[in-house]
């Protein structure tokens, strides 16, 4: 007998909010980072390959920085949807355990395969990086090159959370506060650490060690996000991202491209304001980039150092520039794709599942 109860309907599907438009930056980002260490910042680290063509060495970095500056954004825009705490555990427990992963891994991977000429860590610096001091601590030895960007990320998810404690920050102050952490740094730059000065070693520290010297990335990302909901003006902004540039400019490392870095901004603002992009090459490539979007995180960390090595191991065996390069490159999609696949996925789902079956306070 047909049952007389009529089957209720099942409940629409949210629609997914994610834009094409910001994986599309990421993976610009990290393009940028690959092509600047593959082409460039490699082979001067580690003399001993077949350079590519000077046209197609790219020595211009901006990719790292405007990762930062999206990763600024988002924490913006996500630090109001749940209290500051639950937010501030859940950022690390997506940034820690893969970078955790990432030293211990390419610590093994140099003291095993690394070839003559590029520099084997101690196990004391290891346990610095593990700790992230690395970027506070000159007497201990970068794991990885790429890895100053972890220290900056997880000191200025700390202070938006502080700054968000029962929303004390916000409005006027928090726009009181952007100004401050702008141009304190930079003013302490230029009058007491300019060409010629001597620096004393606790500045120095304070400023580069402790990450100031990039929280201008951080403000960056946090001005176009309040841009985007009103809440500061076009002038506001407009002014703010000069004077990030400018500090761009002034901090270490010396190198930055600010040309590069504002067209970036540019878009990124876009993206704010605009953040659905039909575009034709970007709809048939929708797939491929929202993959490479998704572990760039991973690639970020993976890539520098075990990328050198298996390119300046192929270079030794007389592979030409135009073999290693894209070899240095799939190196490091490959594992950064398996280090998001196997540790920070799951880690991070491990570490929230009680977190998100709790309620909030």
């Amino acid at each position: 007998m047909a049952s007389s109860q009529r089957r209720e309907p099942a409940p629409p599907r949210a629609r997914s909010t994610r834009h094409i438009s910001w994986d599309a930056l990421r993976v610009l980002g990290i393009i940028a980072v690959l092509a600047f260490h593959a082409t460039f910042l490699a082979p001067q680290t580690l003399p001993g390959f077949d350079l590519p063509p000077g046209p197609l060495q790219m020595d211009f970095p901006f990719g790292a920085s405007i990762l930062i500056v999206i990763s600024g954004y988002f924490a913006a825009m996500t630090i109001g949807k749940q209290p500051p705490l639950r937010w501030w555990f859940r950022r690390l427990a997506r940034l820690l355990p893969a970078f955790w992963g990432a030293v211990v891994v390419i610590f093994v991977v140099t003291l095993l395969f690394a070839p003559e000429g590029l520099p084997r860590p101690a196990y004391g610096d290891l346990v610095g990086n593990l700790a992230l001091v690395h970027t506070l601590l000159a007497s201990v030895d970068y794991i990885d090159l790429s890895h100053w960007t972890v220290p900056v990320q997880v000191a200025s998810f700390t202070a938006i959370a502080l700054l968000a404690w029962r929303g004390r920050v916000r409005g006027r102050a928090a726009t009181a506060v952007m100004w401050a952490v702008l141009l304190v740094p930079l003013a302490v730059r230029v009058l007491f650490m300019g060409p010629g000065m001597a620096v004393p070693q606790w500045l120095s520290m304070v400023m580069d060690g402790s990450g100031l010297n990039r929280a201008h990335l951080v403000v960056a990302g946090v001005a176009i996000y309040r841009w985007s909901k009103g809440r500061m003006s076009f002038a506001q902004l407009y002014c703010m991202l000069g004077v990030v540039l400018i500090a761009h400019d002034k901090h270490p490392p010396d190198g930055d491209s600010v040309i590069a870095f504002a067209v970036a901004l540019v878009l990124i603002c876009v993206a704010a304001y605009q953040p659905a992009w039909d575009l034709p090459f970007l709809t048939r490539l929708s797939r491929p980039i929202r993959w490479l979007a998704g572990i760039s995180y991973g690639v970020y960390l993976m890539h520098y150092v075990i990328g050198t090595i298996v390119a300046r191991r192929l270079a030794d065996l007389g592979v030409p520039w135009w073999g290693w390069v894209p070899a240095f490159v799939g190196t490091a999609i490959l594992l950064g794709w398996a280090l998001t696949r196997w540790v920070e996925q799951p880690v991070f789902n491990l570490l929230t599942r009680r977190l998100d079956a709790a309620p909030a306070r």
